[in-house]
């Protein structure tokens, strides 16, 4: 029975089905090779160049998030934040300068008024001298005194913009204390300076100051 069994032989594939399959098996085993092996390592630094890149195809999620820093921006080129509506103008507040705010200057100036015995009429008898344009509070303060019968004198303290004045009744055995105040604005350098009335017989201007205090 086993001698009318006929043996079935495979045929032999062709050698154009062999190199076929050859082929195939290379080309699918590079393509996997390629995609398996080729990674962000294995590409030398600078050697991928903006010719091997595509205009306008890496997208920002393709950047590590704060990975570009002013080495790879030319900050000259890059023009106003749209959403930045006072851009230009962030070196100033209200218009003004930063050097308008906290001034490292002094705020207060003052000068003596000396002692003086037997002085002319409307004698300048002190003066605060170069003060800068600003505003300022201007005060002085200086006692007087007249031996001679009692009568009315005035003194007047002389700044830009109107003057302060007092008048007062001498006394013979007393002297007075005599104070006067302006609020001064000046676009100009200015000297606050006191002058009194006199009838030029024993009359004492005694030790006094004059003093700014700039408020602007």
């Amino acid at each position: 029975m086993l001698s009318t069994i006929r043996s079935r032989r495979i045929p032999r594939p062709s050698a154009a089905l062999v190199v076929s399959f050859a082929a195939l098996f290379a080309a699918m085993s590079g393509t996997g090779y390629a995609a398996l092996k080729v990674t962000g390592k294995t590409i030398a630094n600078n050697t991928v160049s903006h010719k091997d890149v595509k205009n306008k195809t890496l997208r920002p999620e393709d950047h590590k998030p704060n990975s570009l820093g002013g080495g790879q921006i030319k900050e000259s080129q890059l023009g106003t934040v749209p959403s930045a509506a006072k851009a230009s103008d962030a070196d100033t507040v209200g218009g003004q300068p930063a050097s308008a705010f906290m001034l490292k200057q002094p705020r207060a100036f003052e000068a003596t008024i000396a002692a003086k015995q037997n002085f002319a009429n409307d004698e300048v008898v002190g003066t605060l001298a170069d003060l800068a344009p600003g505003t300022y509070v201007v005060t002085a303060k200086l006692s007087y005194e007249n031996d001679s019968a009692n009568s009315t004198s005035t003194c007047t303290l002389h700044v830009p913009g109107g003057n302060d004045e007092t008048t007062f009744t001498q006394d013979t055995t007393n002297s007075e204390t005599i104070m006067l105040q302006q609020v001064v604005s000046s676009g100009a350098v200015f000297a606050p300076s006191v002058s009194c009335e006199s009838d030029g017989s024993d009359d004492i201007i005694g030790t006094g100051n004059i003093v700014a205090v700039r408020v602007d």
